[in-house]
């Protein structure tokens, strides 16, 4: 008879990663319970005095999309780092089972939430070009399904499905365009911003910036079908190609860099919303380097 197994994952891969990194393991508690303070929390909304300020003034007034806009942004950076914290638990447990090179893929995008809320500290006003990109993602996202399936439209009424395109051209309409400098044509951008990755960590946190390469870039290539990524799982000896399964070395690397990330997390968020965690989040980063400063 066939019986269940009593956990999921690589017992072995589990034991060698407890062996190895106990240091960090015994030091993520204390990570924990500060991220517990820091994006388990209620988020403040605008004041009292913000929102009689706004009284009898039209949307468009300074003041009124400077109050939006900062509220906004509040909420965008807030849960982008809420996920980003969940991001770091799901690395914890694909290098926990020996899935180093899985880790760094879940890197990548930890890596891409932080980076666009410390931007959006520094820009509040990108935060409702970022909100807007909602409605184009669901509308190219409906219009591939009812492509494949087009029986999934009859099952919507026809005022939800026009209410997606009408908040899609809406917010498209709103996007930046140029003119090609060699066809002179019209250009619209495809992202919410024209800015890059690396100029915008540039921008905003020159720490980000240096782990451009390690934490977004790399991974990339691993998300992605490409040779690099195929040539870092294959062995070469003796003239014979084989499959190179993953190694603690990925797993350690992701966790050091995971571990590094979310302690710029925390001082991003402690600064922006004014925590006052400044002497804890010191004390965490005097334990990362004693942890990783030993090789």
């Amino acid at each position: 008879m066939f019986q269940l197994p009593i956990g999921v994952g690589n017992a072995e891969a589990q034991r060698q990663f407890l062996t190895e990194n106990e240091a960090f393991l015994r030091e993520y508690s204390n990570i924990y319970a500060l991220l517990q303070k820091v994006v388990v929390r209620k988020l403040v909304p605008p004041s009292d005095e913000q929102i009689n300020s706004m009284d009898d003034l039209p949307d468009s007034h300074p003041i009124v999309v400077a109050i939006e806009d900062k509220w906004l942004a509040d909420r965008v950076v807030f849960y982008l780092g809420r996920i980003a914290a969940d991001d770091f638990s799901e690395l914890l447990i694909l290098s926990g089972n020996g899935y180093g090179i899985g880790a760094l893929k879940v890197l990548r995008g930890m890596y891409e939430r932080i980076v666009t809320a410390a931007y959006m500290m520094k820009n509040p006003s990108g935060a409702r070009a970022f909100a807007e990109d909602d409605a184009i993602k669901r509308w190219k996202l409906w219009r591939q399904l009812i492509e494949a399936a087009p029986e999934l439209k009859s099952r919507y009424a026809q005022e939800q499905v026009q209410g997606l395109e009408v908040e899609y051209n809406e917010a498209n309409a709103k996007r930046k365009s140029s003119v090609c400098s060699r066809c002179g044509q019209p250009i619209t951008q495809d992202a919410w911003t024209r800015l890059d990755l690396a100029t915008m960590a540039k921008q905003v946190d020159a720490k980000l910036s240096s782990l451009y390469a390690p934490c977004y870039l790399e991974p990339t290539f691993h998300s992605h079908a490409t040779a690099y990524g195929l040539r870092r799982r294959m062995r070469h000896a003796d003239g014979v190609f084989s499959f190179k399964e993953t190694s603690k070395d990925e797993a350690r690397m992701a966790v050091l860099l995971g571990h590094s990330l979310i302690l710029q997390l925390l001082d991003l968020q402690n600064d922006y919303f004014a925590l006052n965690l400044r002497a804890e989040i010191d004390e965490r980063r005097e334990m990362f380097q004693k942890i990783w400063d030993k090789g």
